[in-house]
């Protein structure tokens, strides 16, 4: 019975230590946390549109509307890690989920997916709001790259111009879109 009891304490006491943290080894051989370099909360500063630039909700919008963001974040499930997003636009909050496809820790750039967008469903009185959450929700589903420096985001893609139209473009072949983010 007393062997019963001590090995019943000797589990409970292994079973009750706390969770270690996992480590990777760097190129420069420090031990560094495996964390998700994109998780933490985005503030919206700018879209390029081709090539033009932008403020979050158009320039004459300054400081007439909520700050836009987004917080990445991901959660243990059964089949693994869950990055979940959420974030709020020029009038709706939105929710979903991403994939980081890949990421190259040197260049501090990536390949990501989205998953469709679920958003609350309230109007704005102004249009130009309304024009505004849908430039910003499209651009984000359709964002392919990403690039982290400085405690800044970008999240972009690239579009092919139209067979023809290259002759006066400055794109050469292509264009890109981009939201600029700043961590909060």
């Amino acid at each position: 019975m007393k062997k019963q009891f001590l090995y019943l304490v000797i589990l409970s006491s292994i079973g009750c230590s706390s969770p270690k943290q996992v480590f990777t080894e760097s190129e420069t051989s420090k031990l560094i946390p495996n964390k998700d370099p994109l998780e933490g909360s985005w503030i919206l500063k700018n879209v390029l549109m081709g090539d033009a630039l932008d403020a979050s909700c158009g320039f004459a919008n300054v400081g007439k509307v909520k700050e836009m963001n987004l917080t990445l974040t991901s959660e243990k499930g059964f089949s693994g890690d869950i990055k979940k997003m959420f974030g709020q636009s020029s009038v709706n909050d939105f929710t979903g989920e991403y994939t980081v496809l890949s990421y190259d820790e040197k260049s501090k750039t990536g390949k990501i997916e989205f998953s469709p967008l679920m958003s609350t469903k309230m109007a704005a009185l102004d249009p130009t709001l309304m024009e505004c959450e849908s430039r910003y929700f499209s651009y984000l589903q359709k964002s392919e790259d990403f690039k982290i420096e400085g405690g800044k985001l970008q999240l972009s893609n690239t579009y092919p111009l139209a067979k023809g139209d290259s002759g006066n473009s400055p794109f050469d072949q292509s264009y890109k879109n981009v939201l600029y983010f700043e961590k909060k």
